[in-house]
């Protein structure tokens, strides 16, 4: 299969689509949502960034994955160094600061953990499906749905879970973590090549059970 993209390009980006798509039909929109992501973005590590995001913008996962190459059906997915695969149509809107934070952040650094990664995506992102992350770990702790951060901290049982759990529970701990400490604190961490529990306790002074504890009891004051 192949895509025949019309290209429209705004300050930081270069935005392709499909002719007569919902993309095309909604473009402008997405170059506004896109550029206050990367203001966002920027802003947080105080970075400069020295290339264009260059994004397609498809009309279903499957053609996400027929873009990217491994046929593998994804709502987005972000190629280093700065290429963006995207889902967006009536029932899917895969834009945001999701995969530009993975694509921005990697400048700094890539850590090796999933959760660390993803965690950071979804601070910017705040909301999974319509729902803070923050509201999401409140119900999930009440259904007995939660799973440790102690666990998640490795890919491996990262990945065996769920995403609508995994996801959420990593944004609100990142969120937490800025909260509590500070921007210039996080991205001290974020910074560290070197394993996650090893990072944590080296910036923060702490374990990760205990700033899971710390984190556990600071919701509840939501």
């Amino acid at each position: 299969m192949k895509f025949i993209y019309q290209t429209l390009e705004s300050e930081h980006y270069i935005f392709n689509f499909l002719e007569d798509s919902f993309a095309a039909e909604h473009i402008e929109e997405i170059i506004l949502i896109q550029e206050q992501a990367f203001k966002k973005i920027t802003s947080f590590f105080k970075i400069d960034v020295s290339f264009k995001i260059v994004y397609y913008l498809l009309e279903t996962p499957e053609q996400v994955g027929v873009a990217f190459g491994d046929n593998e059906a994804c709502n987005g997915f972000a190629e280093e160094p700065n290429i963006i695969y995207a889902v967006y149509s009536k029932r899917i809107k895969c834009i945001g600061p999701h995969e530009d934070a993975h694509i921005i952040s990697y400048l700094l650094n890539k850590p090796t953990s999933a959760f660390a990664r993803e965690g950071l995506a979804m601070y910017f992102d705040e909301y999974w499906w319509n729902k803070t992350n923050t509201i999401w770990v409140k119900e999930f702790l009440k259904a007995g749905n939660y799973v440790k951060i102690e666990e998640l901290i490795d890919d491996k049982n990262f990945f065996e879970h769920n995403d609508a759990i995994t996801y959420p529970i990593s944004g609100a701990f990142t969120k937490f973590l800025v909260d509590t400490y500070g921007r210039e604190k996080y991205t001290e961490f974020y910074r560290l090549k070197v394993d996650i529990r090893n990072a944590i306790t080296k910036t923060y002074g702490k374990s990760i059970e205990q700033l899971e504890f710390d984190f556990l009891n600071h919701l509840d004051k939501f």
